[in-house]
């Protein structure tokens, strides 16, 4: 077991501790070290245990252990939680865009700046040790790498902290009994570019993920170049503003006049990393990226940048609720999953039926034990539970048990080189006025994984190739960063910054309405059970009018609506017109009411919340 993941389980288990804290202290935190800052940031060693503190936190369920990555970057088109015919203050009024000031899911605002300030106080006790002045900024040493490290770690928390509820409050030195606790909030232009200059300075100092042990399970070189052009991409791209003389006006939607210079930053980075050769996706097939984290195997320079670190049984959500379901029973030893997140059905019948991403991210089954076989075996879904595939506790190392339900310890995918190569080509798109020959590589590369090799002329330059203006490329990426990122907590952001969330999900909307009875689709798939429990599942390619001996035929497309075309109801709920179809539709989170009451006077909700 990893070094982090053993620090993680110290946490959990009480020897360290973490201090729990109120929503009115969320910028009153204090640091749970015994030792002072003179004892600890004199060698290496402890300084990453330090730093170590930042990652045991992140990994808490309110944090990155669930809710950020799993409650907060969803519903999308391609993607989705059920919910409730009304509103609810749990995860399906994030979902479902009805957010309350009440919602229990929003007290992840407390568990981030408590991240946050243990982020600060590690750079500020980096920045007064002799050891960061002995070492120059510009070459890669342990020191520097550490320094870039909790920055890195701070940047990502501040960005998540930005993308859910807009203009926040912003600290960037630990804090101190004399501060100012009521701290009202800075513009997310002014966070966003401040750190991508706070990262752009400690990048060179870094080490890749093939130079340290822990490799991807800790913030390295590679991730901050990712990091710094996914952030770049969010500041030149469309956010929704408040009116801040009127809260009970939605806001509008808006780009900062310069956008090209942060494409620009974004494409520097990009091409940096690209260039540095440090990563590849020529190694591992689509799906082993995924096996990779249940199996607890972490290539230092393939796909995967940076993924959360989780501890089996103390922490993690991934396999448990997003991934494949697996009914409780006694019989089963890898433990049950719920699986909350499903696949659209326009998303799954907008992949190329060659396209070998569309059976790994789109499961239409579940796992259950058949008493009368004695084995357990895939159980044909409907076109409403596709679930998310890319992930199974049946892939890890060592089953939890029957009907374990609790955390899973794989971890969670927070950038990948893929992504990077898809940035790169919509940055050379951007700021070329159409694409480059760069570009074409970067999206050849990733498509060149998604299809087996004696497909790669016509599904991969041939496609390629013809996508030769502006408009046509970007709409290309659009789709390739949906087929690519399933299920990944990335698609709601993109669309964000494209200022295509609300659009998007109301064509998905209005293409499933029209599948039924639509030639285009197949009204109906043919199933068999394979004699190792596994489905065969025919005609996702629309091309058997009839099942084939052995098959038993399923609905599929033609279940989508009732005689009357009405979209089935269960569905409607996860994507409710008046939020959806809203001028402009909010997205922004509101600030929970014990956070305002608490704030005396510095915060209030705006965007109508």
């Amino acid at each position: 077991m990893r070094t982090i993941r053993k620090y993680i389980i110290l946490l959990f288990t009480g020897i360290l501790g973490i201090i729990t804290f109120s929503c009115s202290d969320f910028l009153d935190t204090t640091s749970g070290s015994q030792l002072t800052d003179n004892e600890i940031y004199q060698n290496e060693g402890d300084i990453y245990r330090a730093i170590l503190n930042i990652y045991a936190q992140i990994s808490e369920e309110k944090l990155y252990g669930r809710t950020i990555p799993l409650i907060y970057s969803f519903n999308t088109d391609i993607e989705f939680g059920t919910c409730n015919a009304t509103t609810d203050n749990t995860r399906r009024g994030i979902w479902d865009y009805s957010a309350t000031d009440n919602n229990e899911e929003l007290v992840s605002w407390d568990y981030i700046y408590k991240a946050i300030n243990t982020a600060n106080e590690c750079i500020a006790g980096i920045e007064s040790s002799p050891l960061l002045e002995q070492n120059p900024a510009d070459t890669p040493s342990m020191i520097r790498q550490l320094y870039g490290e909790a920055k890195g770690l701070r940047a990502m928390l501040y960005l998540d902290l930005v993308r859910a509820w807009g203009d926040v409050p912003f600290k960037m030195t630990p804090t101190m009994p004399d501060d100012n606790f009521y701290q009202g909030v800075t513009s997310r232009t002014e966070i966003l570019e401040t750190l991508i200059n706070d990262l752009i300075a400690v990048e060179p100092g870094m080490l890749y993920a093939s130079e340290m042990s822990q490799s991807v399970e800790r913030m390295n070189r590679g991730a901050v170049q990712g990091l710094i052009a996914r952030i770049a991409l969010t500041l030149g791209g469309y956010t929704l503003m408040p009116d801040y003389a009127n809260p009970s006006f939605p806001g509008t939607i808006e780009r900062v006049e310069n956008y090209i210079d942060y494409y620009e930053i974004a494409n520097t980075y990009c091409r940096k990393l690209r260039d540095s050769r440090k990563h590849t996706l020529a190694n591992t097939d689509f799906l082993q990226v995924f096996k990779n984290q249940c199996e607890e195997v972490y290539p230092s320079n393939e796909d995967m940048l940076f993924e959360i670190p989780y501890a089996t049984t103390y922490s993690g959500s991934v396999g448990v609720i997003i991934g494949h379901k697996i009914e409780g029973s006694s019989h089963i030893a890898y433990g049950k999953s719920d699986g909350w997140y499903y696949a659209t059905l326009p998303y799954h019948a907008s992949f190329d039926y060659k396209d070998t991403r569309r059976d790994v991210t789109c499961a239409p089954y579940k796992w259950a034990w058949n008493d009368e076989k004695g084995y357990i075996e895939q159980v044909f879904t409907e076109w409403r539970s596709i679930y998310i595939g890319k992930w199974s506790r049946m892939w890890m190392k060592t089953p939890q048990g029957p009907n374990v339900q609790y955390s899973s310890g794989i971890n969670w995918p927070v950038i990948r080189y893929a992504d990077v190569l898809l940035m790169l080509a919509e940055t050379e798109n951007e700021l070329h006025n159409g694409p480059t020959d760069d570009a074409r590589d970067a999206l050849k590369e990733v498509r060149r994984r998604a299809f087996k090799t004696e497909d790669h002329a016509r599904k991969v330059d041939a496609y390629v190739d013809a996508l030769d203006d502006k408009d046509a490329f970007f709409e290309a990426l659009v789709n390739e960063r949906a087929w690519e990122f399933g299920g990944e907590g990335i698609r709601k952001y993109d669309l964000i910054r494209w200022n295509l969330l609300q659009k998007k999900i109301q064509e998905m909307k209005v293409k499933l309405a029209e599948m039924k009875n639509n030639s285009a689709y197949p009204q109906s798939v043919y199933v068999k059970t394979n004699n190792d429990g596994t489905l065969e599942i025919l005609n996702f390619d629309n091309s058997l009018s009839n099942a084939p001996s052995g098959y038993t035929k399923k609905a599929w497309a033609s279940a989508t609506t009732d005689n009357n075309g009405v979209l089935n109801t269960t569905f409607v709920k996860s994507y409710k017109d008046e939020y959806i179809n809203a001028t402009p539709m909010v997205y922004i989170l509101p600030l929970h009411k014990d956070v305002i009451t608490d704030s005396r006077g510095a915060l209030q909700n705006y965007y109508g919340h």
